[in-house]
Parts: structure tokens; C-alpha cells; sequence
């Protein structure tokens, strides 16, 4: 995106992302530099020019397999856990035989608490982690100016995420 960028004239470096991203460099830091340098008025017209699909910087992700991306974690020392399965958009039935695949990849746990999961989802997921013994998480979803709505913790609505699953998560990161 970079080259994409400044093959077009418009200057920016790997080092000035890095200081406004402080760690994994995404899209949204790119909008954020674009803003910053005045190329730009606002973050909705950085991805509407540049960012998005389409568009002229556009740079499609490089995917990983499920398996690849658990034994990264694994490699890296940590929990691989399924993130998000709301955006599955699998039935019931098809969500719990994919738990099941993926924890013969290594998958150690599921989010069961996210904020656009109804009460039934979420039981749902807690029962199917207890059954296939995965550890139970649960996240607000905060990417901090990215969302503003979103607050650090507290997600949308009335999120509440039991200590317990922390303690847990917090207990099995210990014995790696």
C-alpha cells in the first residue's frame, strides 16, 4: 500500500506508520497518516480514495488457513482462540462441527461473550466450549478512536464478561 501510495505522489514511509501505530500496521493507520499529512480531510475519505476495495492503494489481505493461522499462535506462545463467530454466519449445528475441526488444529477456545451476540448465542457457545473443552472469552471489541463508540472493556450494550473466564484464560497462558 505504501508503494501503491507513493508511486502515485503521495509520501509516505514504513517509520511514519510505525510511530502513529505503536505495533501491527492496518488500514486504519494508513487513514490516520493520510489525515495527519493532509492528503486527506478525513478517515472516511482515506479508505473512499485510497483504502478500500477498489480503490486505488487497495491491497487485499493475505489469508491464512485456519490450521496455518493456530499453529502460528501455538508457535508464538499463545492461546488461539476463535474470535467473533457471530460473523460465521453458520447455524448452529455447523458452528459446533467447525469448533470441532478446529480444535484438531489446536484451537484452545471460543469467544462466547462479544457485543453482537444475543444471550441464547452466547449459551450457546458456553456450552459448546464446555462440552468440547475449550477455554470461554470474551471481548468488547475496542480499537480505540477506530470505534469510538466502543469503550475498553465495556463493548456496546451491557457486555459482561465473568472474571472467571479471565482467571482461566490467565491459568492456561501460565502453562505454556
Amino acid at each position: 500500500m505504501i508503494e501503491k501510495l507513493n508511486s502515485i505522489g503521495i509520501e509516505i514511509t514504513l517509520e511514519e506508520l510505525k510511530e502513529i501505530a505503536k505495533g501491527e500496521i492496518g488500514r486504519p493507520h494508513i487513514a490516520n497518516l493520510l489525515v495527519k499529512k493532509g492528503v486527506v480531510k478525513s478517515f472516511e475519505e482515506a479508505f473512499e480514495r485510497y483504502l478500500k476495495k477498489g480503490a486505488i492503494a487497495y491491497v487485499p489481505k493475505a489469508l491464512l488457513t485456519p490450521s496455518e493461522a493456530i499453529n502460528l499462535i501455538i508457535k508464538a506462545k499463545g492461546i488461539p482462540v476463535l474470535a467473533h463467530p457471530v460473523t460465521l454466519k453458520l447455524n448452529y449445528l455447523e458452528l459446533k462441527e467447525y469448533l470441532k475441526e478446529l480444535k484438531e488444529y489446536g484451537l484452545k477456545g471460543v469467544e462466547a461473550f462479544y457485543t453482537e451476540h444475543t444471550p441464547e448465542f452466547t449459551k450457546f457457545l458456553i456450552d459448546c466450549a464446555k462440552e468440547l473443552g475449550l477455554l470461554i472469552t470474551g471481548g468488547s471489541d475496542f480499537h480505540g478512536e477506530n470505534k469510538p463508540d466502543i469503550k475498553l472493556g465495556k463493548g456496546l450494550g451491557n457486555l459482561n464478561i465473568p472474571f472467571e473466564y479471565y482467571e482461566n484464560l490467565k491459568k492456561a497462558l501460565d502453562l505454556i
